[in-house]
Parts: C-alpha cells; structure tokens; sequence
C-alpha cells in the first residue's frame, strides 16, 4: 500500500435538465478519481478521491467557469486508500479538454489519468 495521502471532493452541479444531469453522471462513469455519482433531478453529485497533492483537481468552478456548482472538500479520509487505476477511454470522461488546461502547467499536470498516454494499435 502507498504511503499517499487522499483528499475527498463532493461536487455539486445544476445542469439544465433531468436529462442532462443523467447523461452527465453517466459521461463521468469512465473518471479513475470518481467514487460515487447520482443525480436528483436536475442536479448532478459525485464523489472524487485525489491524491493530497492534487487537491487543485477539485478547483471545479475554475476548471469549468460556465458551471454551476458547489465544492465540498473533506480532508481527513479514512477509506478508500487507493484511487481506480484500471480505467483507460480515449478522451476525458468529464469533457475537459486537457490540451488548453491552464492547470497543466500551473500544476505540471500530466493529464488526464484515464487517457491512456501509449495506446496499443
């Protein structure tokens, strides 16, 4: 077991429909940080481990200013102890478009931890 350290994100988001919310929740099936997510009508909630070093990821309003949504932040996790590594999609599950991220270089972020870096073709 790592010796890392885990912060937990809840993240509140208005969406423009019932519709929206669940089409987005299941979009975010594919996040390696997701823990839970669901929906209540047009609201989407989801839970997000990150290493305590990433704790920028959870800067939600930042990284999508046109949102809506409320943070939560909970730093003392006792479980899970472990992020999901075994997740791998072409693009990010969120819609982010890493390339233009101003968090890449601020936080030398690699990207997308669910973007597979060397595909097998």
């Amino acid at each position: 077991m790592r010796d890392e350290r885990f912060i937990c994100g809840i993240i509140i988001v208005e969406t423009k429909s019932a519709e929206d919310a669940k089409r987005r929740a299941d979009l975010m099936i594919g996040c390696p940080k997701l823990v839970a997510s669901g929906t209540r009508g047009r609201t989407l909630y989801s839970v997000h481990l990150v290493p305590e070093e990433e704790r920028w990821w959870l800067n939600y309003n930042e990284l999508f200013p046109q949102e809506r949504a409320e943070v939560h932040v909970i730093e003392d996790v006792a479980y899970p102890p472990a992020l999901r590594e075994d997740i791998k999609s072409e693009k990010p599950p969120c819609g982010a478009n890493c390339e233009g991220c101003r968090f890449r270089e601020r936080y030398n972020c690699g990207g997308c931890p669910a973007v597979d870096k060397n595909p097998v073709n």
